[in-house]
C-alpha cells in the first residue's frame, strides 16, 4: 500500500440504515487512506452499494459517523460529497440518452468562457483525454443512447474523472466492460492511486481484487466480516468462502461433455449487418451442434450482441447473408416468432429490456409462457402461481413471495428470474448476452449451474460475453469477433487469454 497520510481520507464508524425495518447494515466500520485501493466485496444484497451511497451522499445514515480528513461531516446530498472530495461512479448508470458523451460528461459543471457560456472546445478535449484513458471507440459527440451498456460504462467512470476528486467510488465498473477495457481501466486505477488519490473498488470480479487493491474488506448480510490486505487473501475461492460463509466450488464444463454425433442447431453463413454508414457485422459464419455452449468474444463494438440480435430476428440493421434453425431457413419478424420456434434470448440490459420491473416475479416468470399455458387465455390462477413458485424454486431466486416486486430483488435474483422465465418455456436453443453482468461470484455460480444443465439437457446455448473467465470455463468453442468480423473459432482444447485477448485485438 501507497499510503501518504495516517488520517483516512474518509472514514465510516458504526454505520447503519435499514429499508422498510429490515436491516441493511449494521455498525459497519470502513475507511480509506490516500494512495490506496481498499475494495469491497460481498453477495450481492450484502450492503455494499449502500454504504457507498452513505459515503456519496445518496443515502443518510441511521446511526454512526463518517469523517472526512479527521473532520465529522454531515453528507445529506451528492452536491455534499462532491463538495467534500468524494465522486462515486454507481453500478446503474445515471446518464441523459439525448445528450451527446461530451455534455453527459459535463453536465451541471460545464467550463465557461470569459463570456459566461459553455467552453465546448475545452470540454470535447478533456472528454477526449479522459474517454481516450479508458479505450473508449466510439465519437465522443456520439448521443448516449445510441450507445451500447459498456460505452455508457465508460462514459460514467469519465464523468468521475474529471471531477478530479480526492476519494473515488467505483461500484462494479466494469460489469459491462471487455477484458481489453477493463485492462485499461484498472491501469488507470494505478495511475491515480500513485497521484495519492484513494480509491474504493466494488466488484465482484474477484481477479481485478488481487490485480489492483491493498486491502479488501468482506460484507456479509449486512456485517463486516473482516478487513485484511489483499497480499493474506489465500486465493478468490477463499475470499468467496468468506463472503458466503461456507466453502464454494464453481461449477465447469468437462471437456468430455461437448456434444460430437448431434445434429446441426444453429447455422449462420455470411451473415452481414449494415448501419448508416458501415457494417456492423461482416461475413460471419460459424455452426453450432444441439447441447453445445458457444461462445462469442470480442472487445466493445466487435458484433458480439448485433450477432444474438439477428439469430433472434431483432436486428436493426439491414441483414445480408444465411441463418438457419435446425437445418431451416428462418428469418423471424417477432420475439414471439422466435420464441414459438424454441428460441429464447436473455438480453444484455436487464431492466430494460428483460424485466417488467414494477410486476411481479410470478407475472414475470409466466409472461413468456402464457400462449403456450393450457386453455389460454383461460387458465387457473393458483395453479399458475404454482409454477412460478417451482420454477422460482429451481432457479435458487431468493425471494420472500412469487407477489412481490421484480424491482425488490438484488442483481444477481435479477438475471436468475430472467433465466429462469425462459427455461419455463422449454427452448431449444438459449442466446444469452452477458448472462453474468454486475452479478456476484456466488450468484455467478448458480447461473452457471443453470446455464450446463441446459446443455446437458440437449438445448443448445450461445453465450456473448466480455469476460473470458466466465467464456472458457462455461463454453466448448469460442468463436472471437474482432470489429464486426469473424477471427476465429477456437476449441476447448486450445483456450487460453492471451490468445483471446489477442485475436480481439485490432
Amino acid at each position: 500500500m501507497n499510503a501518504t497520510a495516517t488520517v483516512p481520507l474518509i472514514e465510516a464508524a458504526g454505520l447503519s440504515i435499514s429499508f422498510n425495518g429490515s436491516a441493511v447494515l449494521s455498525s459497519v466500520d470502513f475507511d480509506v487512506v490516500a494512495g490506496e485501493v481498499h475494495a469491497l466485496v460481498g453477495e450481492n444484497g450484502a450492503g455494499k452499494s449502500s454504504l457507498m451511497k452513505m459515503l456519496g451522499g445518496l443515502y443518510t445514515p441511521d446511526s454512526g459517523t463518517i469523517r472526512v480528513r479527521g473532520v465529522p461531516t454531515r453528507l445529506a446530498s451528492v452536491n455534499d460529497a462532491i463538495d467534500a472530495g468524494i465522486a462515486v461512479i454507481h453500478q446503474e448508470l445515471n446518464l441523459v440518452d439525448t445528450l451527446s458523451a461530451v455534455d453527459n460528461i459535463f453536465l451541471g459543471k460545464e467550463p465557461r468562457t470569459r463570456w459566461g457560456f459553455p467552453d465546448r472546445r475545452a470540454m470535447r478535449t478533456a472528454a477526449r483525454n479522459v474517454l481516450g484513458q479508458l479505450g473508449f471507440r466510439a465519437s465522443p459527440d456520439a448521443l448516449v443512447g445510441a450507445l451500447r451498456v459498456g460505452e455508457k460504462q465508460l462514459v460514467e467512470i469519465a464523468k468521475s474523472l474529471v471531477a478530479e476528486a480526492r476519494v473515488l467510488i467505483m461500484d462494479e465498473p466494469t460489469s459491462a466492460l471487455s477484458d481489453a477495457e477493463t485492462h485499461a481501466l484498472l491501469t488507470l486505477t494505478r495511475q491515480l492511486r500513485e497521484r495519492g488519490m484513494g480509491i474504493v473498488l466494488i466488484s465482484h470480479r474477484l481477479g481485478e481484487v488481487f490485480a489492483v487493491a491493498d486491502r479488501v474488506t468482506v460484507l456479509r448480510d449486512g456485517r463486516r466480516i473482516s478487513t485484511l490486505p489483499v497480499a493474506q487473501v489465500e486465493s478468490s475461492t477463499a475470499l468467496v468462502s468468506m463472503m458466503i460463509g461456507k466453502d464454494f466450488a464453481p461449477p465447469e464444463r468437462g471437456a468430455d461433455e461437448a456434444p460430437r454425433a448431434r445434429s446441426t442447431s444453429v447455422e449462420v453463413r455470411d451473415l452481414s449487418l449494415w448501419g448508416p454508414s458501415r457494417a456492423m457485422v461482416r461475413d460471419v459464419s460459424f455452426s453450432v451442434r444441439a447441447g453445445e455452449v458457444f461462445g462469442l468474444s470480442g472487445l466493445l463494438g466487435a458484433g458480439k450482441t448485433e450477432v444474438l440480435e439477428a439469430i433472434y430476428g431483432i436486428s436493426a440493421y439491414r441483414q445480408e447473408g444465411v441463418i438457419a434453425i435446425a437445418g431451416r431457413h428462418r428469418s423471424f419478424r417477432s420475439p414471439n416468432e422466435a420464441a414459438e420456434s424454441g428460441l429464447a434470448f436473455v438480453t444484455e440490459d436487464r431492466k430494460k429490456d428483460g424485466l417488467v420491473l414494477d410486476q411481479s416475479l410470478e407475472a414475470n416468470f409466466v409472461l413468456p409462457s402464457l400462449p403456450r399455458v393450457p386453455g389460454f387465455p383461460f387458465y387457473r390462477r393458483r395453479r399458475l402461481c404454482g409454477w412460478a413458485a417451482e420454477q422460482a424454486r429451481a432457479s435458487r431466486v431468493k425471494h420472500r413471495s412469487v407477489a412481490q416486486s421484480a424491482n425488490s430483488l438484488s442483481g444477481g435474483n435479477q438475471q436468475k428470474l430472467i433465466i429462469g422465465k425462459w427455461l419455463m418455456t422449454k427452448p431449444r436453443i438459449l442466446l444469452l448476452d452477458e448472462p453474468t453482468r454486475g452479478v456476484d461470484v456466488a450468484a455467478k455460480a448458480e447461473i452457471y449451474r443453470q446455464i450446463l444443465d441446459a446443455a446437458r439437457s440437449g438445448v443448445t446455448v450461445l453465450i456473448a460475453s466480455s469476460e473470458i473467465d466466465e467464456l472458457t470455463l462455461l463454453c466448448d468453442r469460442i468463436l472471437v469477433l474482432c470489429e464486426g468480423r469473424a477471427k476465429q473459432i477456437v476449441p476447448r482444447s486450445d483456450f487460453s487469454g492471451d490468445l483471446l485477448i489477442n485475436l480481439a485485438s485490432p
